[in-house]
C-alpha cells in the first residue's frame, strides 16, 4: 500500500477515535470493536513495519502533524489549551493503544516513536507513551496517579520527581495490597481522566490544581514519610470523593 494512502486512513481512524468516550466499563468492548472494523488498516500498518528495517518517518509523523495543524488553527489560547486537552486524552487513550495492537512487533515501537514525534513538535503538550494493556491493567502504568500528575504537571514538576515516585510507590506496596486498597485504586482510575478533563476545560485550573496539592496530595507525602499509611489512605478516599462530587455530579 502506498505510504500516502495509508496516511489517509490512519488520520481518519485518529478523526473517528476522537469522537469516543473515554470510559473503564466500555474500554474494552470499544477497542475490540474499532480493531474489528479496522482489521484491514492495522494490518497494512504490520505490512509496512515489517517491510524495512527502520519504521518508515512519515508513519511516525502524520498524526503529530495533523494535530500540530489542527492546533494551530484553533484560535486563541484557551481554545487551544481546550483542544490540547482533547487531543492528548485521544492520542493516549485509543490511538496509540489501538495502533500498538497491530500484529506486529514493531507496532508498539511505532507508537513510542509516535510519542517521541509528538513530543517533539508539541513541546508544550507532551503525552507519554501507553497502550492498550497499560490501561485495560488499570490504569497502572501509561496514566498512573493521573489527578497526581496533573497537578505537579501545573507545578512544574517533572513526572519522576520525588514526589510522584512517592505517590506510585505508596500505591504499589501498601494500597494495592490489600482488597479494600485496590477497589480504591479502580475507583479512582475509573473517575481520574473525566475529572482531569473537566478541570483542564477551567479557566481557573491552576488554581484548583494548587488547591489539590495543598489540601490533599502535600498531605498524603507528608504522612507517608511518617508511616501514618492508614491515615493517609483515608485522605486519599476524601480526596476522591470531594473530587468526584464537585466534577462529576455538581
Amino acid at each position: 500500500m502506498e505510504i500516502n494512502v495509508l496516511k489517509e486512513q490512519m488520520t481518519a481512524l485518529y478523526k473517528e477515535t476522537m469522537t469516543y468516550k473515554f470510559d473503564k466499563e466500555t474500554y474494552v468492548s470499544e477497542i475490540a470493536k474499532v480493531k474489528k472494523k479496522y482489521h484491514d488498516l492495522l494490518n497494512d500498518i504490520a505490512e509496512v513495519c515489517e517491510s524495512s528495517e527502520e519504521i518508515p518517518g512519515e508513519l511516525i509523523t502524520c498524526i503529530p502533524d495533523y494535530v500540530s495543524e489542527e492546533l494551530r488553527a484553533a484560535g486563541s489560547k484557551r481554545r487551544k489549551e481546550l483542544a490540547a486537552l482533547d487531543h492528548k486524552l485521544n492520542m493516549v487513550s485509543f490511538f496509540m493503544p489501538l495502533i500498538g495492537e497491530a500484529p506486529s512487533d514493531k507496532a508498539k515501537e511505532l507508537t513510542r516513536q509516535m510519542a517521541d514525534a509528538w513530543n517533539r513538535k508539541m513541546p508544550g503538550n507532551k503525552i507519554g507513551h501507553s497502550t492498550y494493556e497499560s490501561i485495560n491493567g488499570g490504569f497502572r502504568r501509561g496514566l498512573s496517579c493521573y489527578i497526581s500528575t496533573a497537578v505537579y504537571r501545573s507545578l512544574d514538576k517533572p513526572d519522576d520527581c520525588y514526589e510522584l515516585t512517592t505517590l506510585r510507590k505508596y500505591r504499589d506496596t501498601y494500597l494495592m495490597e490489600s482488597e479494600e486498597g485496590r477497589k480504591i485504586v479502580e475507583e479512582y482510575y475509573n473517575i481520574a481522566p473525566t475529572i482531569v478533563n473537566r478541570i483542564g476545560r477551567r479557566e481557573d485550573a491552576d488554581e484548583i490544581y494548587h488547591g489539590i496539592w495543598d489540601s490533599y496530595l502535600e498531605p498524603c507525602i507528608r504522612l507517608i514519610e511518617t508511616d501514618r499509611k492508614e491515615e493517609c489512605r483515608d485522605l486519599y478516599i476524601t480526596m476522591v470523593r470531594t473530587l468526584e462530587k464537585e466534577f462529576l455530579y455538581s
